[in-house]
């Protein structure tokens, strides 16, 4: 079988060697075709030995990375610490099912709170509600305006009483006008988080 493609490629060949030697134009593009195949070669295998060094050095660095990992002892200290903290947190924020009933929970609160402090012409108007992700948590945010008429010394007993109270309460704004009859507005933030049992969430007056 080799012997009749030799003869079948030989009359071919010859016929390729004397139009090369006649045709020095032929000969001069065929070692160019040559030459650009063995650059393409030379860099291909260049690319092929930069991914082969990377991958080389990305397991080297993974591997440093696990051994400083064995050798440290603390981690489940620091891990432990981690877990505290965000239970620390989770307890702090509001609870509800729906979203619904958070915007309730805030205003029913926000109502009990200013009639605790004696606060007169109550004003409460909610914002939009949003859904906000904070770490692999989605939380409820419910805002609501608040304006009503206080006294200079309610207001610090009141203030107090948001800062000292169980649940986070962010004061986004505030604002009070003594010459306006002691007129007072403030836009405050609570997060929710869903829970099987919604805790009662009180007033200390």
């Amino acid at each position: 079988m080799l012997a009749n493609l030799h003869k079948l490629l030989m009359p071919h060949w010859l016929q390729l060697q004397q139009q090369t030697g006649s045709n020095p134009r032929l000969r001069w593009m065929l070692w160019g075709i040559l030459y650009i195949f063995l650059i393409y070669f030379a860099l291909s295998l260049g690319d092929w030995r930069a991914e082969q060094q990377q991958s080389i050095n990305q397991l080297q660095r993974t591997a440093i990375k696990l051994e400083q990992l064995e050798s440290q002892t603390e981690w489940p200290e620091r891990w432990e610490a981690e877990k505290a903290v965000g239970a620390q947190l989770q307890a702090r924020l509001w609870k509800a099912k729906s979203a619904g009933l958070a915007e309730a929970d805030l205003q029913n609160f926000l109502r009990t709170l200013m009639s605790v402090h004696e606060g007169e012409s109550l004003r409460l108007r909610l914002a939009p509600t949003e859904m906000v992700t904070i770490g692999s948590e989605t939380l409820i945010k419910v805002s609501a305006e608040v304006s009503a008429m206080l006294g200079v010394a309610q207001i610090d007993n009141l203030m107090r009483a948001m800062a000292e109270h169980p649940r986070v309460l962010v004061v986004e704004r505030f604002s009070y006008s003594p010459q306006r009859s002691g007129v007072f507005s403030m836009l405050v933030t609570a997060y929710f988080s869903s829970a099987e049992e919604v805790v009662s969430q009180g007033v200390a007056p």
